[in-house]
């Protein structure tokens, strides 16, 4: 996944709720996890799996659990971590593709973590090579992304950026065009992939939930859909 740097201003720990989340973050990075919590009135394998591992498991009751996680269901189950590795844009744009075509995802300014979390589990399953997002006026990784996105911020390469034009701006540089994705004045997607119209190696940028892509992020698209 190349190099990953820390973020001013992320959290030094991150809380991954739910078993399956837990599971797929034990198998990805054991390493990151600092401890364990589990509901005291419920059992689970992979809490033996970790303690095996050498990883603290604490029981605790629901509230303790729920004080973790924020408004996120923990499921009975909740893991206290580092953060996933987030890249540089550059180290992002350098990773290979085995997919025929190469895709990047951008998000400009998606703020409900469900969403982030079903964008980025999606883009894993369509062998996406990367997303980045903005670092401001965009939800970042939290209990309920970790959960929504079923591991993939454990698999899945990714990059925060701190001026979203400028960062497409870059990846033109690297040889990649932009798709920015619109309600009115586009192109039909699927008619270009018929017409073999889209080249080979993209950005597609969804936009935010209420307003969608915004005028400076528009102006950076090659083509819009």
């Amino acid at each position: 996944r190349g190099k990953a740097k820390p973020r001013k201003g992320r959290p030094a720990c991150y809380a991954v709720p739910g078993e399956r989340a837990v599971v797929e973050l034990l198998d990805a990075a054991a390493d990151r996890i600092e401890r364990i919590l589990v509901d005291d009135k419920r059992e689970f394998e992979v809490a033996e799996r970790a303690l095996a591992l050498g990883i603290p498991v604490e029981r605790v009751d629901r509230e303790a659990l729920q004080a973790e996680v924020g408004d996120a269901d923990p499921r009975g189950i909740v893991a206290l971590a580092a953060p996933p590795p987030l890249l540089d844009l550059e180290d992002l744009l350098a990773l290979p593709s085995e997919a025929p075509r190469r895709v990047f995802v951008a998000l400009d300014g998606v703020v409900d973590p469900q969403n982030l979390g079903a964008i980025l589990r999606s883009c894993e399953f369509f062998g996406v090579a990367g997303v980045l997002w903005p670092r401001d006026r965009a939800v970042g990784l939290t209990a309920t992304v970790a959960r929504a996105s079923a591991g993939a911020t454990e698999r899945l390469a990714m990059a925060e950026v701190t001026n979203l034009a400028q960062a497409l701006r870059a990846c033109k540089e690297a040889g990649l065009w932009i798709v920015g994705t619109v309600v009115d004045d586009s192109d039909d997607l699927a008619t270009l992939c018929r017409q073999g119209a889209l080249p080979e190696a993209v950005v597609l940028v969804l936009g935010s939930e209420g307003r969608g892509i915004r005028r400076l992020t528009a102006e950076t698209c090659d083509f819009k859909v």
